[in-house]
């Protein structure tokens, strides 16, 4: 009776694990989808940690009760790798050598000035001129009064290049670019959006041209109240028909958001096959509203290099607020360059985007 239950079991974890392998080489893969034609799915890549966290639970459970079926969950991560080094990739740590440039991405929530009088020292203004690095780009930049006065003055004083974009209307979109080397040209990639935006910048980087692109694609439009059922959905995913309800509303404005992220995306895209066409080194950095799975995260990378998946560790969680904790906050370049050492940092939780930096080293291809 006894050896009858355990077969029992064993095939039902066996078959369990094959649909959690599979489940994961989906979910994986859903970046492939265009947003337009399938929305919801486009979204999945959300939940790749919590199919990722399915099966390595079952490679602790063979391990456990029966180590020679290891080799089925180690199969399937195996199989899933891609995937799952775009999530969370491991690279052995290698200093940047001299004459690197350090490149900054931040989306500052505004410097979060309500939090702090006008004539304080702004920790995040504080945290941008510590971390010395070569180029900035913000996004969130909106600031007024004597806020905006302290703060232009800082950073012109610690920047000597520099471009405050501010655009009232539609939508009130702020970004900024700090440089270190002389900006030759800036131009707006132009796509429909009620309220975001990308510019590009031609820098002089020791007499070689290189484009600068700083972004901030559509974002989600989830409420407070989204949020917080987002958090509910993920803690108790089938409890209740009232969760269901707010998974269905969050997806749909996911969905949405999705739909009209690709068409900015593939602009953007477009405009940098242009320049390297052309031959000409380029930087991308921007808050992506979107994970790393995802289409529009695959479609910049069809073109260039994530610097965090090349050389960063772990899962980078860029976006902490509400429950949704996912690295959306990204830097890429072309093979013009070599990242070092890319990372979230974390020590500063004022805004809420972390800060992601790298180290590039130029390697001149031609």
């Amino acid at each position: 009776m006894f050896r009858k239950i355990k077969s029992t079991v064993y095939w039902i974890a066996l078959i369990a694990n094959i649909v959690a392998i599979v489940a994961l080489l989906l979910v994986g893969n859903v970046d492939r989808l265009q947003p337009a034609e399938h929305p919801w799915l486009s979204n999945f890549g959300l939940g790749f940690p919590i199919v990722l966290a399915i099966n390595l639970l079952f490679l602790v459970f063979w391990a456990v009760f029966r180590f020679k079926t290891i080799w089925l969950p180690l199969l399937g991560l195996l199989i899933c790798y891609v995937p799952i080094r775009k999530y969370t990739p491991f690279n052995i740590k290698k200093e940047h050598p001299v004459r690197s440039i350090k490149v900054l991405s931040y989306n500052v929530f505004m410097f979060a000035i309500w939090d702090f009088d006008p004539d304080e020292t702004n920790p995040i203004v504080d945290y941008i001129l510590k971390s010395n690095a070569d180029i900035v780009c913000l996004q969130e930049t909106d600031v007024y009064g004597k806020h905006q006065d302290n703060i232009y003055k800082a950073f012109r004083k610690a920047y000597p290049y520099h471009d405050f974009v501010s655009m009232p209307a539609p939508g009130c979109q702020h970004m900024m670019l700090l440089s270190r080397y002389p900006i030759l040209k800036k131009e707006q990639i132009k796509y429909k959006s009620a309220g975001n935006i990308s510019f590009a910048y031609l820098i002089n980087y020791n007499n070689q041209e290189v484009l600068v692109v700083n972004n901030h694609f559509e974002s989600n439009h989830l409420s407070e109240a989204d949020k917080q059922g987002y958090k509910d959905m993920v803690r108790a995913p089938f409890e209740g028909s009232t969760t269901k309800t707010g998974s269905e509303r969050i997806l749909d404005k996911l969905g949405r958001a999705a739909i009209t992220r690709a068409p900015q995306v593939d602009a953007v895209a477009a405009y940098v096959k242009k320049h390297l066409d052309k031959k000409i080194p380029v930087i991308l950095c921007g808050d992506f509203n979107d994970n790393p799975i995802s289409y529009a995260h695959k479609t910049i990378a069809n073109h260039l290099t994530d610097a965090y998946i090349a050389s960063g560790n772990g899962p980078g969680v860029s976006y902490h607020k509400s429950g949704m904790y996912v690295r959306i906050d990204n830097i890429f370049c072309s093979d013009d360059f070599e990242p070092y050492e890319a990372k979230v940092d974390n020590k500063i939780s004022t805004s809420d985007h972390y800060p992601i930096y790298t180290w590039l080293k130029y390697r001149p291809k031609y």
